[in-house]
C-alpha cells in the first residue's frame, strides 16, 4: 500500500486523528498554540469545534502568543530604527559622540558605562536621603531664625549642590550627544530628569527676589518647589529593569485595572447617593420642626482638646453635602472609616451594606488583576533576560567578526591585484554560502554593527 508523508508537526496529528475517529476535538497541553493553529489551517479544521474544556486553554494561549509575537516585532522595528538614528558616522567626532552616548545611556556596553550608572544611582540615593534628613525639626529655623545644628545643615546643602551639579552635567551631556534632541526631551524618563533639576534653579531665582514686593508669596512657592525635589527618586527607574517592567505591566493590564476602578466607582456613586438622600431627609424634618439649635453627640469637657471639638461638630444636625457623601462612600467602601457617620436608621443600614459590599468588590476582582499583572510582569522580565542574552551573543559575534576582518584584510592586502580589493568573506552563518564583498563595504558594516552594540 502507498505511504503518505506530511511534512508537518507530528505532536498535534494525534489529536487531529482522534477527532476524525471519535468526532470530538480535544488537544494536549503541550506545544505552542500558534503551531497548532497552523496545523488546523493546513488540515482545514475549524478551531471553533474544539470542546469547551480545551477551548478554555487554547484561545487565551493564542491571544497571549499573538500579543508577544506582535510585541517582539514592534521591539525589533524600534531597535532597527534606533540603530539607524544612533549612527553617528565614522569620523573622529562621531566616534567620540557614539562612545559618550553609549556610556551615558547603555550601562551594559562597557565597564566605564557600568561605573557611570552605578555612580548616578549612588547620587540619586544620597540626594534623596539628604532631602529626607533636611525636613527634621532640628534643622528648621525657629522664631529667632536660628538652627540647632547649623553645621549639619551646611553639609546637607553642599551635598545637595554637588548632586544637582552632577545631574545637570549628566542631562546636558546626554542631550548634547543624543541623535534626536526633541525626541530626547519629550521622553518620559528624560522629562523626569529635567523636572528633578528645574526646582533647584527656580528656587535660587526666587530667593534672589528678596528685595522685591513679591517676596511674601515667593516664600510659599520656594517651599513648594523644594518639595518637588523628591522627583529625583524616579530616576531609579532608569537603572532598574524591574521598575521599568512594572510600569510596562501597568500599561498592559489597563483592562483589569479599569474593571476594578469601574466597580468601585459604581458602588461609591450608588451608596453615596442613597446615604445623601437618607440623611438629607433628616435635615428637612429638623428644619420643618424649627429645630435650629445645634446638638452634639460628643460632650465637651475641659479635658478634651480642640480636635475633639472639631470631631464633635461633625455629628448632630450636620448638613450632608454630595461631596461629603462621596468621600464617606469611598472611605466606607475601602473599610478605612470616616468621622462623619449617618444618623438615621436607613442611613446606618445603607452604611452597613456599603461596608459589606466593599469587602466583596475589592476581594473578588483582585485575583483577576493579580494573575494578569503577574503574567505580564513575568513575560516582560523574561523578554528582558532574552534580549540581554541576545545582546551578549551579538557582542561576542561582533568581536569575532572584527578578528576575522583583520585576518581577511591582511590576506587581501598580501594577495596581488589592482583596483578595489575583493576577497571572500568568512562564512559566519554556517549555511555553506559565501559572498564576495568589497573590503570598504565590509569595514563600513562592521563599524555600524559596533555602533549598534
Amino acid at each position: 500500500p502507498p505511504e503518505y508523508f506530511f511534512d508537518k508537526n507530528p505532536e498535534n496529528f494525534a489529536a487531529i486523528l482522534e477527532m476524525h475517529r471519535s468526532g470530538y476535538f480535544h488537544i494536549s497541553g503541550n506545544g505552542c498554540a500558534l503551531v497548532l493553529q497552523r496545523d488546523l489551517e493546513y488540515w482545514v479544521i475549524d478551531e471553533l469545534i474544539m470542546e469547551p474544556c480545551c477551548a478554555l486553554k487554547y484561545f487565551p494561549q493564542i491571544e497571549i502568543c499573538n500579543t508577544e509575537k506582535e510585541g517582539d516585532i514592534i521591539a525589533k522595528r524600534k531597535e532597527l530604527k534606533l540603530a539607524d538614528e544612533e549612527d553617528f558616522g565614522s569620523s573622529f567626532v562621531g566616534k567620540w559622540r557614539s562612545w559618550l552616548w553609549n556610556t551615558m545611556e547603555y550601562p551594559w556596553t562597557s565597564k566605564t558605562a557600568r561605573f557611570c550608572a552605578f555612580f548616578s544611582l549612588t547620587m540619586v540615593l544620597i540626594s534623596t536621603v539628604t532631602f529626607i534628613v533636611s525636613t527634621i525639626d532640628e534643622l528648621q529655623e525657629n522664631d529667632h531664625g536660628e538652627v540647632e545644628f547649623p553645621l549639619l545643615l551646611k553639609v546637607i546643602d553642599v551635598i545637595d549642590n554637588i548632586s544637582i551639579g552632577f545631574f545637570t552635567m549628566e542631562y546636558i551631556l546626554r542631550l548634547a550627544c543624543s541623535p534626536r534632541k526633541f525626541k530626547f526631551m519629550k521622553g518620559p524618563m528624560n522629562m523626569i530628569d529635567l523636572l528633578a533639576i528645574i526646582p533647584f534653579y527656580v528656587s535660587i531665582l526666587l530667593e534672589g527676589l528678596e528685595d522685591f514686593e513679591i517676596i511674601g508669596k515667593a516664600g510659599k512657592i520656594i517651599r513648594l518647589i523644594k518639595v518637588m525635589r523628591i522627583l529625583r527618586i524616579y530616576k531609579l527607574v532608569r537603572h532598574f529593569a524591574g521598575l521599568q517592567s512594572l510600569f510596562y505591566t501597568l500599561q498592559q493590564a489597563y483592562k483589569e485595572l479599569g474593571l476594578l476602578f469601574i466597580l468601585v466607582a459604581v458602588a461609591i456613586l450608588t451608596f453615596s447617593s442613597l446615604v445623601y438622600f437618607a440623611e438629607k431627609g433628616l435635615d428637612v424634618d429638623r428644619r420643618d420642626e424649627g429645630e435650629m439649635e445645634k446638638t452634639f453627640k460628643l460632650s465637651f469637657n475641659t479635658s478634651r482638646d480642640s480636635s475633639s471639638k472639631v470631631a464633635g461638630q461633625l455629628y448632630g444636625n450636620h448638613s450632608w453635602t454630595f461631596i461629603e457623601s462621596f468621600w464617606w462612600g469611598l472611605m466606607t467602601l475601602t473599610t478605612v472609616g470616616y468621622d462623619l457617620n449617618p444618623e438615621t436608621l436607613l442611613g446606618k443600614i445603607i452604611g452597613g451594606c456599603c461596608a459589606l459590599s466593599g469587602v466583596f468588590i475589592l476581594t473578588l476582582p483582585i485575583p483577576i488583576v493579580v494573575n494578569s499583572f503577574a503574567t505580564y510582569y513575568k513575560n516582560r522580565m523574561w523578554r528582558n533576560e532574552v534580549n540581554m542574552r541576545k545582546r551578549e551573543r551579538t557582542r561576542q559575534q561582533a568581536v569575532e567578526l572584527r578578528q576575522m576582518q583583520k585576518l581577511f584584510l591582511l590576506k587581501a592586502m598580501s594577495s596581488p591585484g589592482e583596483g578595489t580589493m575583493v576577497a571572500e568573506q568568512p562564512d559566519l552563518c554556517g549555511d555553506g554560502q559565501k559572498t564576495q564583498v568589497a573590503t570598504a563595504r565590509l569595514h563600513q558594516a562592521t563599524n555600524k554593527l559596533s555602533r549598534i552594540l
